[in-house]
């Protein structure tokens, strides 16, 4: 059930004296089961549903049908627990890990050749006989077998991936879907493919695609036909649901059918709280019917010379389109229920068709369109538009200027979100695409310490025309997607990504944009209605969109939060982490792909305290300026819950979000410390130390340091995290252990306001700390909430 976060202001924080400073997290623990009576179990139930799919598997080749090899099976499991043994070469092939059921464990769909019938079998016999014991004395097979809480059939149901649910699939009526492949030793696409046309399931446009480990398959089918599939073929990894973007712009008559359908669906719900956003670009056709209810003539205005605020670039009116609605694909293909807006627009045109403005002097520009967009009403701002130079991270005068209006004379009352800047098609290498996105650095302004910078992921990899082949796998970057990879200095950019479209490959056209791999969203030629659209501008557009719904969930959250909470809710995809370490995926990925659920909302397990505040980092003391204070979080903490809760396995995530003054001298560009106005930085309480020990290992201002920082435990690490402004790191740990780690605090670190008269700066930062609690199993919101109630006595926001 989606629950408020608790929203706590700058309660709890203790102002402590500070002077700074010049147990690593046991692995999962397995559960406790009855040898013998574990043993005979798995036995029991594991032949029962290989056997009882192996009998219809029979049935179905005395009938002539396509038989699959092998058998899908469901291993309910303990989380965290999925050992490597269950990889194919130990007679299973895991297809799926499916990690939201209700009871915090992980279901694991498994492929199981009918050769290998007998694995599992055979090692819940050597668990259970003590000869096979290791030389520690333990089972054999401990790791396999132990985790194993249930075992049941799979069928369609388990391997059908989508929003929609499998059973709400009209009968009878025939859809496109994506049938994902895992590649083995012995897959052969032609046998893939006659058995495909026996079950008389249409193969659609282009075979498959090809990617590392799996391919592919458009298919079109009934719900019927899907459910034969798994009857029929191993090792499938997942059916998704196929949308066309091509459709909707296949030619004029077309789009402009589309669009007058998607406009009759519209209803605005637009009241106080709802969120304005400012669109600084190169302007709006604000005519076309999907925008013209949300922009009004009076909301277009200009911060260069050019008087007319309309767009003619092509650009700003698809970026509008994607902030108002996100990608039209999608709404395109929703079921039921009319299309509710709950934020308008409002925009200013920076760039021009024909206009040029200098690059050393377009940080004026920004900083008036910034102004300009509030006065309208919008702190949420998009800019995707960047000079197209890189400065190995360094500041230039229009990522300062950026920062400056960001940091609004220590108001921090606005939020911009910047494109990290596109790789052009034709620049790709389509051998390797990631060395490109390597090699093409984040572009100026997005480099700014305080913008919310945004590169480009994609899903989107099916092509119907089969001339062309889409390069990115999906879930993984963008081929059109910069990267900090190549910066010496500089910080984590960008932060996030989201869906900004794929790159097609063609034997002669080589790599290109194409339909069916982009965003659909408004044309500012309103004969075409409907255009597609891509990169990170795309993504930057999207993103826009989602903290504008973070912000009119939450209306007390200022814009420090809703960025922070844009970091705190991203999340690496598989594709992602199969990059490598944290040193390779940061600088590409960022943080990941922000969640909107839980951006938005916390729920049962899923707690989240948002805490705003302000320090004061310096004080002048003999005639030189030393740190002064920092913040000492004691938080409301179910920590009885939680150590009742042993083992289990939960999550704490902190994020810090602030803004810094820029210092955008030769210093400032040259040396991280001397750009930002301050600093600041977190740190947690560790499960082996005591209070005492906490606050001493950072400040000496508590005493002598008796501990150590445990780096290993955090995710991120504190050198990599610290890199920006926007800081995020998490632990995964047992409950038992979070029950004392209830503790944070907040501290000051370098600044080129340490070295000013401070009577003549802010010597001010403000700041949003968001901390959470994720559990696997047990509930915990309740708990904290009762925390809350208990320390500070009021009440805490009520279920949605």
């Amino acid at each position: 059930m989606q629950k408020e976060h608790f929203f706590l202001g700058n309660q709890i924080a203790e102002p402590r004296s500070f002077t700074p400073r010049a147990k690593v997290v046991p692995p999962p623990v397995i559960p406790e089961r009855n040898r013998q009576e574990h043993a005979a179990f798995i036995k029991e139930s594991y032949n029962a549903v290989v056997e009882y799919a192996i009998t219809a598997l029979s049935e179905r080749e005395k009938c002539g049908l396509p038989s699959a090899d092998g058998v899908y099976i469901n291993l309910d499991m303990s989380p965290k627990l999925v050992p490597q043994k269950l990889a194919q070469s130990s007679g299973a092939s895991i297809l799926k890990i499916s990690e939201d059921k209700s009871d915090g464990n992980v279901d694991v769909t498994v492929y199981i050749k009918n050769e290998k019938k007998d694995w599992l079998s055979k090692k819940a016999d050597e668990y259970a006989d003590e000869k096979y014991n290791t030389k520690t004395g333990k089972p054999k097979n401990t790791g396999l077998i132990e985790p194993i809480n249930a075992i049941k059939p799979a069928d369609i149901h388990a391997l059908y991936t989508s929003i929609e649910d499998f059973d709400k699939l009209p009968d009878n009526k025939a859809f496109l879907f994506e049938l994902w492949i895992t590649k083995t030793k012995e897959y052969d696409t032609v046998k893939l493919s006659d058995v495909l046309d026996k079950l008389a399931i249409l193969k659609a446009g282009k075979n498959h695609l090809d990617f590392d480990g799996v391919d592919v398959w458009m298919i079109k089918a009934t719900k019927q036909q899907l459910c034969e599939l798994p009857l029929s073929i191993g090792y499938i990894e997942g059916v998704r649901p196929y949308h066309q973007p091509s459709i909707l712009i296949k030619n004029r008559s077309e789009s402009r059918e589309w669009s007058e359908l998607i406009e009759g669906e519209i209803q605005f719900a637009l009241d106080k709280d709802s969120t304005r956003i400012g669109l600084l670009d190169s302007g709006v056709n604000n005519a076309h019917k999907l925008l013209a209810p949300a922009l009004p003539n009076d909301r277009m205005k200009s911060a260069i010379s050019v008087p007319d605020t309309t767009d003619h670039s092509d650009h700003g009116t698809g970026m509008a389109g994607l902030m108002l609605y996100g990608d039209l694909t999608d709404i395109t293909y929703r079921h039921g229920g009319p299309i509710i807006i709950e934020q308008d627009l409002a925009s200013v045109k920076i760039v021009e068709n024909g206009h040029t403005t200098d690059p050393d002097f377009y940080g004026a520009v920004i900083e008036d369109a910034i102004y300009q967009a509030q006065a309208m009403g919008a702190s949420i701002q998009c800019m995707a538009v960047t000079d197209g130079t890189s400065y190995d991270g360094k500041s230039t005068s229009s990522s300062a200027s950026l920062d400056e209006s960001i940091y609004h004379n220590g108001k921090c009352d606005r939020l911009v979100l910047v494109s990290a800047g596109n790789i052009e098609p034709p620049e790709v290498d389509a051998t390797n695409y990631l060395e490109s996105c390597k090699a093409n650095a984040v572009q100026s302004p997005a480099q700014a310490w305080n913008a919310l910078t945004v590169g480009a992921y994609t899903e989107k990899t099916i092509v119907t025309d089969e001339s062309y082949k889409a390069l990115a796998a999906p879930g993984n970057l963008s081929p059109m997607s910069r990267s900090s990879w190549s910066w010496r200095n500089g910080c984590n950019k960008p932060e996030i990504v989201m869906e900004g479209g794929n790159i097609a490959y063609h034997p002669v056209f080589q790599t290109t944009t194409h339909p069916d791999l982009s965003l659909i969203t408004t044309c500012q030629d309103l004969a075409e209605s409907l255009e597609q659209f891509h990169a990170t501008s795309a993504a930057t557009a999207l993103a826009t969109r989602l903290a504008a719904k973070i912000k009119t969930a939450t209306p007390a959250l200022s814009m420090l939060s809703v960025r922070g909470m844009m970091v705190h809710s991203a999340k690496w995809t598989p594709e992602m982490i199969r990059i490598g370490n944290i040193k390779d995926i940061i600088p590409l990925c960022g943080y990941g792909v922000p969640d909107e659920e839980t951006a938005l909302f916390s729920n049962e397990k899923y707690a989240t305290f948002i805490f705003e505040n302000e320090l004061i980092p310096y004080w002048e003391k003999d005639g030189s300026n030393t740190y002064n204070q920092l913040h000492f979080y004691d938080l409301p903490w179910p920590t009885e819950v939680l150590e009742q809760m042993g083992e289990e396995n939960v999550k704490i995530r902190i994020t810090l979000s602030y803004y810094v003054k820029p210092s955008p001298g030769y210093a400032g560009r040259s040396n991280k410390y001397r750009y930002p106005s301050a600093t600041l930085h977190f740190d947690l309480k560790s499960a082996s130390e005591s209070m005492e020990e906490f606050l001493c290992r950072r400040n000496k201002s508590e005493g002598e340091k008796k501990t150590d920082n445990d780096t290993n435990r955090w995710t991120i690490k504190q050198q990599r995290r610290e890199q920006g402004t926007v800081q995020s790191d998490w632990i995964e740990c047992t409950a038992a252990e979070l029950a004392s780690c209830g503790q944070i605090i907040v501290y000051p670190g370098q600044g080129w306001w340490k070295e000013r008269k401070l009577a003549n700066v802010d010597n001010v930062i403000k700041y949003s700390l968001i901390v959470s609690i994720e559990t696997t199993k047990t509930e915990i919101y309740d708990a904290v909430e009762t925390a809350i109630s208990n320390r500070i006595g009021v009440q805490i926001m009520q279920e949605v």
